[in-house]
């Protein structure tokens, strides 16, 4: 008897061309990853937008991030849609997708972003995640947000266990998987996991 699970949640990990991509299904107090991938969604000029608008007049440094806006979250849907395509062959289904967050920024104008180096490095992060999320919203995935840094500390008071319980639990997981295990992974796990444990009606 076939015993894989009918629904699982996404979880993610975006960088500034690719994300960890992970499906995690079952009881919150023992789920299991069903499948992971690395989904690249972005290649030559649609990388580090931020780095080449600085170097670009006002005008053409918004329209070039908008264009590769546009052009990376068509990119991310088309993989994510195969993923859950792949999934759905296995007879597991997906309707909710958690898209971790950066640190809550005050709100700057583009030209005030191109002025300073760190500010270009933490948009561009703000950036490519909003595009994998919005890639999944447009797939009609139920979207939830969680601060990256954040997500051990809420998993853990969801789950009522310390840190060090949590480790074990996700080092677990990965060695029952086998590699590759690495932080991506395990931070895109856990994404998925704050759904299961903390589900939304």
């Amino acid at each position: 008897m076939d015993d894989s699970p009918s629904m699982a949640v996404l979880g993610f990990r975006p960088h500034t061309y690719w994300t960890a991509a992970v499906a995690l299904a079952g009881h919150p107090d023992a789920p299991r990853v069903v499948a992971r991938r690395r989904i690249v969604f972005a290649a030559g000029r649609e990388r580090f937008v931020y780095h080449q608008a600085a170097a670009l007049e006002p005008a053409k440094a918004h329209a070039l991030i908008a264009e590769v806006r546009a052009a990376t979250q068509a990119n991310a849907a088309r993989e994510v849609d195969r993923f859950i395509a792949d999934l759905r062959r296995d007879g597991v289904e997906v309707r909710v997708a958690v898209v971790p967050g950066g640190p809550a920024r005050p709100s700057r104008s583009l030209e005030d972003i191109l002025r300073a180096h760190a500010r270009i490095h933490a948009a561009e992060g703000d950036f490519y995640r909003d595009v994998v999320a919005s890639a999944c919203a447009g797939l009609e995935l139920e979207v939830r947000r969680v601060g990256e840094h954040d997500l051990p500390g809420l998993l853990g008071e969801a789950l009522r266990i310390d840190g060090p319980t949590l480790e074990a639990r996700l080092k677990a997981m990965g060695a029952a998987l086998g590699p590759p295990w690495n932080e991506d992974h395990r931070l895109a796990t856990q994404a998925a996991w704050i759904q299961l444990a903390t589900p939304r009606p």
